[in-house]
């Protein structure tokens, strides 16, 4: 089996690959016969998308875009997008996941979490950048490369990683237990 991830950044690389390795062991799918290749692959949504179906668009469009067949092997392409939603007056962060085998779309989310009024209002109202505005909220450089915005809200208890992981794993889902799906 070949796994196609849409991206190239580390979080998103180590997310997919947990989740794959999980579910694949879980299932009884032995983690050897698996591939694994990044592509750099465009959203086609906001750098930070602002709702769930502009997460669930981007994630879409990146599996989408990567995908290739292989022969008679197996492919999968996973494209994953974080970002921001709201609900009445609260902004949650959450990643979605979205597995396209060249015939359908699965897709699965992680849990979410409530921004702060100041973070959440920095991205949702001034369109800062939500890489941008976490760096200068926690006052760190770079924090979407390494923990993520999950990670520092949370203290590390739940990463960026962590996150795509548990979006994945909830995408594969149908396409590891087809006989319920």
């Amino acid at each position: 089996m070949i796994i196609i991830i849409a991206s190239t950044r580390v979080p998103k690389i180590n997310g997919v690959k947990r989740a794959v390795e999980k579910i694949s062991s879980h299932f009884g799918i032995d983690r050897t016969s698996i591939s694994y290749t990044s592509v750099e692959a465009h959203s086609g949504v906001s750098d930070t998308p602002k709702s769930i179906d502009e997460l669930m668009r981007g994630a879409q469009q990146r599996a989408q875009f990567v995908f290739r067949e292989n022969g008679t092997e197996k492919v999968l392409s996973i494209g994953v997008e974080g970002g921001l939603f709201k609900s009445g007056e609260k902004i949650f962060l959450q990643s979605w996941a979205c597995v396209f085998n060249g015939v359908q779309f699965f897709f699965g989310s992680s849990g979410s979490i409530e921004l702060p009024a100041e973070l959440g209002n920095t991205v949702m109202n001034d369109g800062i950048d939500l890489g941008v505005a976490i760096d200068q909220f926690a006052e760190e450089v770079d924090v979407r490369s390494k923990q993520g915005t999950f990670g520092i809200l949370t203290r590390d208890l739940i990463t960026r990683e962590d996150s795509f992981e548990t979006a994945v794993i909830f995408a594969l889902t149908p396409v590891f237990n087809d006989t319920i799906y």
